[in-house]
């Protein structure tokens, strides 16, 4: 703890330095402008404008806003999967479960302690069933040594009950806090000798179909359905309970033994193999050249206990395991510590300790502090244990060719499984353990799958197979090759779950009745997602297109043009970002691109409102005392002008507008009426500014756009009912039809809207729009009018700024309550003002 604080004193420090040195340079700059007095002027006049922009900044939005849809968004321990559900349920009873299944239609994906590290827990837009309070003991016999579980429980709840029995679980993982049904979904397997998969301690479970039926499935009845729903991955029906074997528990001690890689395998035949004293075991692989191995075993003893507590605390703090982790990663020089220090040391006492203790660790001592830029995720690969020697240079290629962190590398053992449909041990195996550190970004996602394919390739040329519990990389091809019986599970799938209901990222990839029409089609189609929570993000984006049409139309009506309510609508904007941004900030992964973007067309908007501000409340509003009934040609075309612009970026980017012809046609408007000289020439001067500014403003951001090579899409992708009444035309496009269903492309932004109210006309259902469920929308109605439809949630009200007696609402709803929604507002005279794409 002193070190740490030590660290913070130096951090501390530099930061201070840091200060003093920005500090110094604007000390500097200072003096260099008052040296230089013709620039002093302009230079203060910058800073006071940046300040007063930055003042009415600070005095707009709204950060009282208190209001979060809630959190949709599953991820895993690694915090790299993301995924967006439509619905999470925390069932207690069996009854709550079926009643789910039975009253719902779409996707349904099931979830424990979401330690599975790439989306086998999650679907977009499913129903989620979060198992983790349906925990409950339903027997224990002590004289057959079994147990009967729901299926949400933890290990480690259940060691607190069963070790006062002097009871232990016979198979589990190393950790405790995986639980019962996550782990017999995955078919896992720990350090245990003598045994292979969870499956063989395995009793009975009772499984809750697709239909809503309650089976009980046994090596006796519905055996098929056994050995599908174990290392079935959630696909065969919800695990609801399990009855499992349990053991003896004794006291274990420690040995360990490092010796030459070629000599592993013999020295594991001849001491651990056949060696019934021996409990757990496994082989720390030391990188990075992986050809140095440490054998850890705990035998059974009667020694006295070195180590008396039953259980690892639950309150235990693994700051410094956590940091050793660290230590280890920082490349070489971290592995070299690790192997010639760390464990050294770590190894040196003499433990004697309950098998309890050993089999109860907490995955609290592998997590960082943060996983925000890189994270620490798992691997692992199953290699007949003839072929060790063989793969293990393949592997280390692999590796070193990839430049891979790996922190660790552990063999365990494990005997064959003949049972589980998806087996990953049809014969005696080695398992390889890989932790390793990765980026969060997509560049190093995408260095992952590629070496994760070569490595796939590798553990295929030696017969082996890999665990599916990890990032799902693996090519289709790949997976028929490493899980021959695949076939065997997914038609039994198939027969159980015909709509393909139980499914999750990696039952979709590999699984073949899956893959319909549409399924291949909005794969195939580069734009088809977008993310979801870019409806509420783009409500303050589109406030920069409603607002420039208030003041078209104000200046339309005749009104003074330096009355603009100017600050209420920097304020407006303003609200609207914190609003937005508030309500995602629970329910979404944070879109810092998009809130980027945000904050720049904020302070842009800012900046020309407030220098308009300053415009109009002092020359403006002079100029405004000599403006006359009549106005001037130029005037007019001016309003013409704003009036252009506002319509033309409710479709398209405003920079692409061309402002520099309206100057021109402003200055060459021919007068036909009497007029105020004064006012006319100082509105053409201050247009003339504006449209300049703007033009040559909005070529610098066209430029930009074009460098990145990224063109925006404008379509959007929607699943709707295949109903007759649907025709093509040039903002609608049927893409794929398959059944009673089909894709259609719809122009995006205004037209979108336009074609939205279209359909609601028609007798359309939409099932989903860019692969989400739900969408924002806002109407324009009277003060005075309320409407509460079911299920739809009215996010915030927005003010029209020129107009009291009418209010914005936002909502936010499900998609397939889109067209009807728009039909009843249509029908209660209430404005669709617009349909928020993404």
């Amino acid at each position: 703890m002193k070190k740490k604080y030590r660290l913070i004193q130096i951090l501390f420090i530099y930061f201070i330095k840091i200060v003093k040195f920005l500090y110094a340079g604007i000390k500097k700059s200072i003096r260099f402008i008052n040296s230089k007095k013709r620039l002093a002027i302009p230079f203060y006049g910058f800073l006071a404008f940046v300040f007063y922009i930055f003042l009415l900044i600070q005095f707009s939005g709204d950060s009282a806003f208190d209001k979060t849809l809630n959190n949709k968004t599953l991820n895993d321990v690694t915090q790299i999967n993301p995924i967006q559900v439509n619905q999470i349920i925390k069932p207690k009873t069996v009854n709550e479960i079926v009643y789910a299944i039975k009253n719902t239609t779409g996707p349904i994906s099931i979830g424990g302690g979401k330690y599975s590290m790439g989306g086998q827990t999650a679907f977009e837009n499913s129903l989620h069933i979060d198992m983790r309070l349906f925990k409950k003991i339903i027997n224990i016999d002590t004289t057959k040594k079994q147990i009967t579980v729901q299926a949400g429980i933890r290990w480690r709840d259940i060691q607190k009950v069963i070790d006062p029995l002097n009871l232990s679980i016979k198979i589990m993982q190393t950790y405790s806090n995986f639980t019962v049904g996550g782990a017999i979904s995955v078919n896992c397997h720990g350090r245990y000798i003598g045994h292979g998969p969870i499956i063989s301690s395995v009793l009975e479970l009772k499984i809750i179909t697709a239909n809503g039926d309650i089976i009980i499935a046994n090596r006796d009845v519905n055996q098929d359905v056994f050995n599908a729903a174990i290392g079935g991955y959630g696909g065969i029906g919800v695990i609801a309970e399990a009855t499992l074997q349990l053991v003896d528990n004794v006291k274990v001690e420690r040995f360990h033994e490092v010796m030459p890689i070629e000599d592993y395998k013999a020295y594991f035949d001849k001491n651990i193999r056949s060696n019934e004293n021996v409990v757990f075991q496994n082989g720390n692989l030391y990188p990075p050249k992986y050809d140095k191995i440490m054998s850890v075993s705990w035998e059974k003893t009667t020694k006295p206990l070195t180590d008396t507590d039953r259980l690892i605390p639950e309150d235990e703090n693994y700051w410094l395991e956590s940091h050793m982790a660290g230590v280890v990663s920082w490349g070489n020089s971290g592995k070299w510590i690790r192997e010639y220090t760390i464990d050294p040391l770590y190894y040196i006492p003499e433990i004697v300790r309950w098998r309890n203790k050993e089999a109860s660790y907490d995955v609290k001592e592998l997590e960082p502090s943060s996983r925000e830029k890189t994270t620490y995720v798992l691997q692992e690969y199953f290699i007949p244990v003839e072929n060790i020697k063989s793969f293990i240079p393949k592997m280390s290629a692999v590796f070193q060719n990839n430049k891979v962190n790996v922190i660790n590398v552990s063999l365990r053992h494990a005997l064959p499984d003949h049972e589980s449909y998806l087996s990953w041990a049809r014969k005696e195996v080695f398992a390889f353990v890989i932790y390793y550190k990765q980026g969060t970004d997509q560049e190093a996602k995408n260095n992952v799958k590629k070496w994760t394919l070569e490595m796939t390739d590798a553990i295929l040329s030696e017969n082996g197979t890999w665990y599916l519990p990890y990032q799902p990389h693996a090519t289709v091809e790949q997976f028929k090759k490493g899980y021959p019986n695949s076939g065997k599970y997914f038609e039994l799938k198939n027969k159980l779950d015909p709509n393909q209901r139980f499914t999750n990222k990696l039952l979709d990839k590999y699984n073949p009745y899956a893959n319909s029409l549409l399924s291949k089609e909005k794969k195939k189609l580069k734009d088809y997602y977008r993310a979801e929570e870019q409806t509420v993000l783009t409500v303050p984006e589109w406030y920069l297109v409603y607002n420039p049409k208030e003041y078209a139309d104000y200046l339309e009506s005749g009104k003074n043009p330096s009355d603009f309510p100017f600050y209420k609508s920097i304020d407006e904007y303003w609200k609207l970002y914190d609003r937005s941004l508030k309500l995602t900030s629970e329910a979404y992964p944070e879109n810092a691109e998009y809130k980027t973007m945000l904050q720049v067309i904020g302070v842009s908007m800012t900046m020309e409102y407030g220098a308009k501000i300053l415009y109009e409340n002092t020359i403006g509003r002079f100029f405004s005392l000599f403006s006359e009934e009549n106005s001037s040609e130029s005037e007019k075309v001016i309003i013409e002008a704003q009036k252009s612009y506002s319509d033309f970026i409710y479709q398209t980017a405003w920079y692409e507008f061309k402002f520099l012809p309206w100057i021109t046609k402003v200055w060459t408007a021919s007068e036909k009426s009497d007029h105020s000289i004064l006012r006319k020439w100082e509105r053409t001067f201050f247009f003339t500014i504006e449209f300049s500014f703007k033009a040559f403003y909005s070529q610098l951001i066209e430029w930009a756009a074009k460098s990145t090579d990224e063109t925006p899409s404008d379509k959007i992708y929607l699943i709707v009912s295949n109903v007759d009444s649907i025709r093509e035309s040039n903002n609608l496009k049927i893409i794929k039809k398959d059944g009673d269903k089909m894709i259609i492309a719809v122009t995006r932004w205004e037209v979108f809207t336009k074609e939205m109210i279209k359909l609601s006309k028609q007798d359309v259902k939409i099932y989903e729009i860019s692969g989400n469920d739900e969408i924002a929308i806002s109407t324009i109605m009277n003060r005075s009018q309320e409407i509460k439809p079911q299920g739809i949630k009215l996010l915030y009200q927005s003010q029209i700024v020129t107009d009291d007696k009418v209010k914005r609402n936002v909502y936010l709803l499900p998609v397939e309550k889109l067209l009807p929604f728009i039909k009843n507002l249509q029908s209660n005279n209430i404005t669709v003002e617009h349909v928020y794409d993404y």
